[in-house]
């Protein structure tokens, strides 16, 4: 999940803490009036195809996406229904929940507001904001506008404030500063909604207006996005909007939900718009900051904005409103949004002028992130992966099995299809793992920082251990007798077993090692710090507890 307004994975997405027709099938619009040079009707049908398919496993009642490539729309288009109950499809200008993709369009207004000299990013909050003050002194004392628009404050989500709607967003932040954080000011990736809500009143104040009003004055109205709104109550008043909704996998059906209004916390997430609008919003990201020829923001400011702030997990940073990560050595923006009834996905690779925007309207949906790879490997192309040793259907099958992962007092399943590992949860889509190494797996379409592993290398799996930026957890296997099995395996040691290890682990502070292999040599890689090659000699330069999922090793440079 992308992260989201009010739901939110703690053990992945299992316990939540609340927070006009479609074109022809074979019809791409473009906005330009002018055709693409390139033709791309095969890979935007496999793509819709696949787009299609998804949609109905997962019960979303609609969608609607839009892809830009080179300066010019080659897709666009409504699938499904935005209103479910009476069939009305929906269209390339139905207006979605976009949720915290809004808050890109947050951090773009504070560095608009840095380039006219009237606030520096070093700034404390508490010179525009008298009433803002952090629990933790230190913290209070150093923080800064840049640490509210990376999720490094040292504060957990504190949603649960802001569940009432009672509080006006001044008092929210008064009171969601005052939570005890769970950790020191730029140590720890933790979302944090109400930091940005700060960062929006932060403008609000040195604008002289309502941030609701400067995003459609200052970059809607310069961007041509005539048919976009910030709020629920402003949706309702456009010609063509979805009604949200929720999918029940169990019953498999969709529910319609209630709106949602956060007008208090609106800078994190209030914004609503259609493909086609946002469209405008990839084009201008991609340009560089650039609409018709003019600059909306500095090349100072828009490198801050894309520029890496804070590390997530992985190979995975967060910008300004971004989440910066690496697909086949190619640099991903994107960032997804999810509320009441509605799930948004904007994803760009800016090197390669490709991006896309993918609205519905159903909670939680894990669709936006699997359109990424899949929109990625149509149009750029995608090498194939080597696994050290290929998994094959029968290689697979001792990672089968139930999981008890007692945090959530579930049985997660793991099971075959062909020579693909799927996980089952509960109430819950599948999730496709796909590996990184012969026994480590991401989870496809979970949120970035999710991946799981199962331990030990030989005979059938004791333990999957599941890693997530929130925490990691132990899942023992259960026996056909229904006991668990034991997970205490002995240690791995050796070259042999550093081969078996080759994966990402968390580190302290929510940091990571990786270790990888190259021409028969694996080596720890450490952020910032040289490559370490590990040599097999005994336990004393490595030792693995694979039921813990740590790493301990001693490295020579």
């Amino acid at each position: 999940m992308k992260p989201s307004i009010f739901k939110f994975a703690v053990v992945f997405v299992l316990l939540f803490s609340f927070l006009a027709a479609p074109l022809p099938r074979s019809a791409f619009a473009q906005t330009t009036g002018t055709a693409a040079t390139v033709d791309y009707s095969t890979q935007l049908k496999a793509i819709e195809d696949k787009l299609e398919k998804r949609r109905k496993e997962l019960g979303i009642p609609g969608v609607s996406l839009v892809i830009v490539k080179d300066d010019k729309i080659i897709y666009l288009k409504g699938l499904g229904y935005k209103d479910l109950e009476n069939k009305v499809p929906v269209t390339p200008d139905t207006q979605f929940a976009i949720g915290s993709a809004t808050k890109a369009f947050t951090a773009l207004s504070v560095l608009m507001s840095m380039d006219e000299g009237k606030l520096s990013l070093e700034d404390s909050p508490k010179k525009y904001l008298p009433y803002f003050k952090m629990y933790d002194p230190d913290t209070d004392k150093n923080i800064t506008i840049r640490d509210l628009l990376c999720h490094r404050s040292g504060l957990n989500r504190t949603d649960l404030a802001m569940i009432t709607g009672k509080l006006t967003r001044a008092e929210l932040i008064q009171v969601a500063a005052q939570a005890r954080p769970t950790a020191k000011l730029g140590e720890k990736f933790q979302y944090q909604n109400i930091m940005f809500a700060a960062a929006g009143e932060i403008v609000a104040q040195v604008q002289k207006e309502p941030w609701e009003k400067f995003i459609p004055e200052r970059i809607f109205k310069p961007l041509g996005m005539t048919n976009s709104s910030m709020s629920i109550a402003q949706m309702e008043k456009a010609k063509d909007y979805s009604y949200g909704y929720s999918y029940n996998f169990d019953t498999k059906t969709a529910e319609k939900l209630p709106y949602r209004e956060i007008t208090q916390v609106a800078p994190a997430g209030s914004i609503d718009s259609s493909a086609r609008d946002m469209a405008q919003w990839l084009r201008f990201v991609m340009n560089g900051g650039e609409v018709g020829g003019k600059r909306l923001v500095s090349e100072k400011g828009y490198e801050e904005w894309l520029k890496p702030q804070m590390k997530v997990a992985g190979k995975t940073s967060y910008g300004f409103g971004w989440f910066l990560q690496d697909w086949n050595g190619l640099k991903v923006v994107q960032h997804g949004g999810n509320i009441d009834g509605f799930n948004s996905m904007v994803a760009m690779i800016p090197e390669k002028k490709l991006g896309f925007v993918l609205l519905t309207n159903v909670s939680a949906s894990p669709l936006g992130g699997e359109m990424m790879g899949v929109i990625w490997d149509n149009l750029l192309g995608s090498p194939k992966k080597t696994i050290g040793a290929e998994l094959t259907a029968d290689s697979i099958q001792k990672f089968v099995g139930l999981y008890r992962l007692e945090a959530a007092k579930v049985n997660i399943e793991i099971k075959a299809v062909g020579d693909k590992l799927v996980m089952v949860v509960p109430g819950q889509p599948e999730y496709t793992l796909d590996p990184t190494s012969p026994r480590n797996f991401k989870m496809m379409g979970a949120p970035d920082g999710f991946a799981v592993r199962f331990d030990p290398a030989e005979g059938d799996a004791t333990s999957m251990y599941l890693q997530q930026p929130q925490g990691n957890y132990v899942l023992p296997r259960l026996n056909p007798d229904g006991t668990l099995a034991k997970v205490d395996a002995p240690a791995s040691t050796g070259a042999a077993a550093a081969r078996e290890l080759v994966g990402t682990y968390s580190g302290p502070g929510g940091g990571s090692i990786e270790l990888s292999e190259s021409d028969g040599t694996v080596t720890m890689n450490v952020t910032g710090q040289q490559p370490y090659t590990l040599k097999g000699k005994g336990e004393r330069y490595l030792f693995a507890h694979p039921a813990a999922g740590h790493l301990f090793a001693q490295a020579e440079a």
